[in-house]
């Protein structure tokens, strides 16, 4: 996912935000070789409080990009 394909717009990030924090997620993902998340729920925790306080500063964008790349896997992997 890249970052154009993402939605900065209040409504998009509200709900992306809001899919993170419904969604049943495992415990633990490895998204690339890079990133393995030992902890979605503190990932997605220290995610939304960076976004929550932080927008609509742009420099928090990677914040809500996170989010997007990790619903893109998750649903990618359920599908």
């Amino acid at each position: 996912m890249t970052a154009k394909e993402c939605q900065f717009d209040e409504a998009s990030v509200q709900a992306i935000m809001h899919w993170a924090e419904t969604v049943q997620l495992p415990k633990e993902i490895v998204l690339s070789e890079s990133e393995h998340i030992y902890d979605t729920s503190l990932y997605v925790r220290a995610n939304i409080n960076d976004i929550k306080q932080h927008y609509p500063d742009e420099f928090y964008n990677p914040a809500i990009t996170r989010l997007y790349r990790l619903k893109e896997f998750v649903e990618g992997a359920a599908g």
